[in-house]
């Protein structure tokens, strides 16, 4: 390594703890960023390293933007390696970035999916793989959603996959109906059949497509849930949900897909009858607007936010993605959509609340517990549950203690087994080593003698020790008369030293949200009024688990109902495209050759308005030639070019500075010829718009066109009247090109809807013509 090589190592504190890490130096420059080892969310983190080590490289700074998404954790390894290297004497030299101004981006594509967590994905690669053009977009910098944090296991029934895996299904193993009948079983009967039935004759399928679209190698799960009536639980090799979201997501972008990420949606659009016809997001300086024939929405849950959740969820801590806001609740909020059981969540018992109202998961860690012999009591020292029986029954018990706290008591042979699924799954060892030295705070970590535990977490020590001698004899006579614990999982407790960790009840999941037509997860309003091109999959559509979902079952809703709203989205946007839209053609033209005009502002502020609503294309005249009549056999491009959109259109806008009492000769110019080589304007409804720099907003210059317009050769038909004239244009747009005047804006609205009305007239009337 040479003097000017250096290797800086630093420590960055995670989400989940501490992040080691190793910057490489040469030369004054970052040439790379390694990380050395970390307890954050895999799926996560590695999607996410990559982008930021990329960003702090190309602009050779550590004050770059964090990763949405993962804010928390790629703010802090920036803010760390930052004062890692200043500490080191390293003067950086940041690349010299120009000002990004802010763009709006429009697009149109067959189906839009919002959300990408699993349910998007599925959506978006069957509307894929049906022919359909298909954009996703996700307000994270990474894929994901609430699958994230999960494992891969499945149902597979009714799939071949799951054929090969557990031999042919017959109806005394598996089939649909079964499954049915164990979803209605587990939720007592809470859930809604029709979604139920969906959910469960088509996964399957689901499976069978995403396994080949994708190349998923599904196995034979390794836990089998006794939730389950027989064995149907199938997972991926390595048990992990980001083998699934990193594969489909690259299949998906491999056969033509698209993924934009970091884009939050803040609206949707609506075209002339009202119906949904696309989106607005928001990313670094950037706009984007898509327009699309259907719309599917996978935007996940909302259980990150508190003032969302009801007081079912009070003294349950939460373990899911802190972006689960509930963002769609706030741009659906026009669509006035009927919701149901929003104060339902998917709860666990196993947890360890690590800060306020903040749970991890232990559920692996406590399912090896109870196998080995521990019991779960609570604050009164009293034994709780049958610890073999199914996780809704340790979660009733523990919802039913006063403080919805129980504690997992094991001896020292079962804690180092414990103690190692705890740091495999996101804990780390600085962690639980904290919780056992922090005795005045939760979490409850304790070990000692029996008696010692007690005191130390606050339980009555006469009524622990009366529950271990009764479990001691239970387990000695193989028979538990207490509880009916099954006898395989009855050991005596082993030496002198317990261990005592509490155990919260967690969600991640909510399983209320939106109601929707039960055969094509097309949304519905209050009215019961199905929403028109608007698709729903995945967690934001309740119903089909009820109000609890046995293991796996939140994946088998999620890749069942993509499956089937991609489908629905598909078949929807074939419609469209039989129809044909119904969209008005408009084409608007910028009354100048200047390169800087107001009213090319105006006319983009006015794109963005109603681009949603007609398909609007800003045409320039700057590139047009002045009129020669002696090239009238020499006809410029340009004009044939502008002549074809005009033509083509519906109707036009014509925006006009004034010049001289008069519009501009370029402008002039261009009509000349578009009155004498071509005859665009004939008959063609025009809208006449003009902003300038006094108080008359191009009043003359509007009259002087109108003239102009009814020329022979021209014979546009002018919309009477509606004039809109702009005053004051320098202080009229901010940098986006739009109207800071709520009152202009309104009125421009008003003019141009008129406009809509003038084009539909003078249709009925050449319609009644004719028919004459």
């Amino acid at each position: 390594m040479s003097d000017k090589e250096k290797q800086i190592k630093g420590q960055a504190m995670g989400h989940n703890g501490i992040i080691n890490y190793e910057i490489d130096i040469d030369n004054d420059k970052v040439e790379d960023l390694k990380i050395l080892k970390h307890s954050e969310t895999s799926g996560i983190f590695n999607q996410v390293i990559d982008k930021l080590k990329q960003n702090i490289i190309s602009q050779q700074s550590f004050d770059v933007d964090a990763v949405s998404g993962a804010t928390v954790m790629t703010q802090a390894i920036l803010d760390s390696a930052k004062k890692a290297v200043e500490s080191e004497h390293i003067d950086l030299t940041p690349m010299v970035n120009q000002k990004i101004k802010h763009q709006t981006t429009r697009l149109k594509t067959d189906v839009v999916v919002i959300g990408g967590g699993e349910a998007g994905l599925v959506a978006a690669s069957r509307a894929l793989s049906l022919g359909q053009q298909v954009i996703l977009v996700e307000k994270n910098g990474y894929l994901g959603g609430a699958t994230i944090l999960n494992g891969s296991n499945v149902t597979g029934t009714g799939s071949k996959v799951s054929e090969k895996i557990f031999g042919k299904q017959i109806d005394s193993q598996d089939s649909p109906a079964k499954l049915v009948n164990d979803v209605a079983v587990e939720c007592k009967n809470t859930n809604i059949p029709q979604l139920t039935n969906l959910m469960a004759n088509n996964i399957g399928p689901a499976i069978d497509f995403i396994s080949e679209f994708a190349g998923l190698s599904y196995q034979k799960a390794q836990t089998q849930t006794p939730e389950h009536s027989v064995e149907r639980q199938i997972e991926l090799p390595t048990a992990s949900s980001y083998e699934f979201i990193q594969k489909v997501s690259k299949a998906f972008e491999a056969k033509g897909g698209k993924i934009i990420l970091g884009a939050r949606v803040e609206g949707l659009t609506f075209n002339r009858k009202g119906q949904v016809n696309g989106l607005t997001a928001e990313a670094d300086n950037e706009t984007i607007k898509i327009k699309a024939n259907s719309i599917v929405l996978a935007a996940g849950g909302y259980g990150a936010n508190k003032q969302m959740r009801g007081p079912e969820s009070k003294g349950i801590d939460y373990y899911g993605p802190m972006t689960s806001t509930g963002d769609s609740y706030i741009f659906n909020e026009d669509l006035n959509l009927k919701t149901h059981h929003l104060d339902w969540y998917k709860i666990y018992p196993h947890g360890v609340e690590v800060q306020p109202g903040i749970a991890k998961l232990t559920t692996y860690a406590s399912k090896k517990a109870t196998d080995m012999g521990a019991i779960y009591i609570n604050s009164n020292g009293k034994r709780i549950v049958n610890e073999s029986d199914v996780y809704t029954k340790f979660r009733d018990a523990i919802l039913a203690q006063s403080d919805k706290i129980a504690y997992l008591l094991m001896d020292e042979r079962t804690w180092k087994q414990v103690y190692k699924l705890l740091v495999l799954h996101d804990f780390t060892e600085n962690e639980i080593k904290k919780f056992f030295a922090d005795q005045k705070n939760r979490p409850v970590f304790v070990k000692g003698l029996l008696d010692e535990v007690a005191k130390k977490a606050g339980i009555n020590v006469a009524n622990l020790e009366s529950t271990v001698n009764s479990y001691q004899d239970f387990a000695k006579k193989g028979v538990d008369s207490e509880f009916g614990r099954s006898q395989e999982y009855l050991h005596e407790y082993e030496g002198d030293t317990y261990y005592l960790i509490e155990q919260c009840a967690r969600f991640a999941t909510t399983l209320g949200g939106y109601s929707v037509n039960s055969k094509t997860l097309e949304l519905i309003n209050k009215q019961n009024e199905v929403v028109a091109n608007y698709f729903g999959a995945g967690e934001i559509i309740g119903g089909a688990n009820g109000h609890d979902s046995m293991p796996s079952m939140m994946n088998t809703w999620g890749i069942s109902s993509g499956y089937v709203a991609g489908l629905s989205a598909s078949q929807n946007a074939n419609q469209h495209k039989a129809e044909g839209t119904d969209d008005k053609k408009i084409t608007a033209i910028v009354g100048t050759n200047a390169s800087k005009s107001y009213n090319r502002q105006l006319l983009n502020a006015m794109k963005d308005l109603f681009d949603s609503e007609v398909d609007f294309e800003i045409c320039e005249i700057k590139n047009i030639p002045l009129f020669n009549e002696d090239l009238l056999n020499d006809e410029p491009l340009a004009v044939k070019e502008l002549a074809n959109k005009i033509e083509e259109s519906d109707g036009g806008v014509i925006a006009v500075p004034e010049y001289d009492h008069a519009i501009p000769a370029s402008l002039k110019s261009a009509i000349e010829w578009l009155s004498c080589a071509e005859h665009p304007f004939k008959e063609k409804p025009i809208m006449i718009v003009g902003t300038s720099l006094g108080i008359q907003g191009t009043v003359r210059a509007q009259i002087n066109l109108r003239q102009i317009l009814d020329a022979p050769g021209v014979d546009a038909s002018v919309m009477p009247g509606h004039e809109f004239m702009l005053p004051q244009a320098p202080v009229q747009f901010n940098d986006e090109n739009r109207l800071m005047d709520a009152s202009s804006e309104d009125f421009l609205k008003q003019c141009f809807n008129n406009f809509m009305t003038y084009i539909e007239s003078l249709k009925i009337k050449d319609r009644s013509v004719n028919a004459s």
